[in-house]
């Protein structure tokens, strides 16, 4: 151990840690992924996602597992995904059960895991929301994995690009080959490739990275990022190169995880960031108001305070309206998760009784 690398060991205040036969590799497809040799993983266990197969056939390799819970990413690439079932050079896949059952026979294997079926039996995968890259490291936790070291994890997206046109909703479809600063490699999105808004609400994946991080702490698992750039700053760091090598001394998170317990405060604050802007739009607009009519009118000092407490109720009123809408969503869409669940269960056990 030189004296450098021993001084980082004592600044960081942790163990050197380093890859072994309990090692997972979740493998993003941001910018940062470009400087990784992916054919120098082939030793542990290592998950890849989406349309990365697209390079994985330029450089004839393959991961040990495929991750894909994006129920509009999952079949706009089926064709492609059915391939890499039947070529067998994948151990399992992880998949939405609408793209398990658009495939048909070729899901019929236990090489197949159905995500929506898997949420009822595997508590980590029914944390919410559901992102490929997150529940790809719950994935690897629930299949033994003790070591996670995600890479290739930017956070750092450019929502809409060159080349995309809008759909429905939040849906987008590549029309056309453009310059894409969203992923490591040159292709990777092709003309008909279908998507959505990475984050349709503010900071979706890095919040899922930190409910990810925190629920993996409670169960004893470590989990790491290999990328200095990230915008996921809740994990610890390391350096992938010594990782692989004599070990590296993880380096201390610049944000500390969220208490999983504190579910109707992180209700709040997710209204708050979807409406709070709004809100305090209109109450401003509001106020400006009931000051230009009092202004305008000349009326009494006592007609004015109840012109003001009328319309500071009228605001209450609407926004905890909007709150009660908001929470009831939240809890349909919980509701809507649990009986698609129950629905892909049962399609299992059909697809599984021939």
């Amino acid at each position: 151990m030189t004296y450098l690398s021993a001084m980082d060991d004592v600044q960081t205040g942790l163990p050197r840690t380093r890859a072994d036969e309990d090692t997972a590799f979740v493998l993003g497809n941001g910018p940062s992924l470009a400087g990784v040799s992916l054919p120098s993983l082939s030793p542990y266990a290592t998950i890849g996602m989406n349309a990365a197969y697209r390079y994985w056939r330029e450089i004839d390799w393959r991961p040990r597992y495929y991750a894909c819970v994006d129920l509009v990413v999952g079949m706009s690439h089926k064709d492609e995904i059915a391939a890499l079932i039947e070529e067998g050079r994948i151990e399992r896949f992880l998949l939405r059960s609408n793209l398990v059952e658009a495939l048909g026979r070729t899901a019929q294997t236990r090489r197949v895991v159905n995500f929506d079926a898997a949420r009822e039996s595997k508590p980590l995968l029914a944390e919410n929301p559901p992102t490929t890259g997150s529940h790809s490291a719950l994935w690897a936790a629930s299949m033994g994995y003790k070591k996670i070291v995600i890479l290739g994890v930017d956070a750092q997206y450019k929502e809409i690009v060159k080349g995309a046109k809008r759909g429905d909703g939040i849906e987008l479809e590549i029309v056309e080959e453009a310059d894409n600063p969203n992923y490591f490699f040159k292709g990777y999105q092709a003309p008909g490739d279908r998507y959505n808004i990475p984050n349709p609400r503010p900071d979706l994946h890095v919040n899922a990275w930190r409910r990810t991080a925190a629920r993996l702490k409670e169960t004893g698992v470590e989990i790491y990022n290999g990328n200095p750039g990230s915008g996921v700053r809740c994990l610890s760091f390391i350096d992938l190169e010594r990782f692989l090598g004599a070990g590296d001394a993880p380096k201390t998170p610049d944000e500390a995880l969220p208490d999983l317990r504190e579910t109707k405060k992180s209700l709040k604050r997710e209204f708050i960031a979807a409406h709070g802007a709004v809100m305090a739009t209109a109450f401003l607009l509001l106020g400006i108001a009931v000051a230009a009519w009092a202004a305008l009118a000349q009326v009494s000092l006592p007609l004015i305070a109840l012109a003001a407490a009328s319309a500071l109720a009228v605001f209450g009123l609407g926004a905890a309206l909007l709150y009660v809408r908001f929470a009831v969503l939240d809890h349909l869409q919980r509701q809507e998760a649990s009986l698609t669940s129950l629905r892909a269960r049962v399609a299992d056990l059909e697809r599984f009784s021939d």
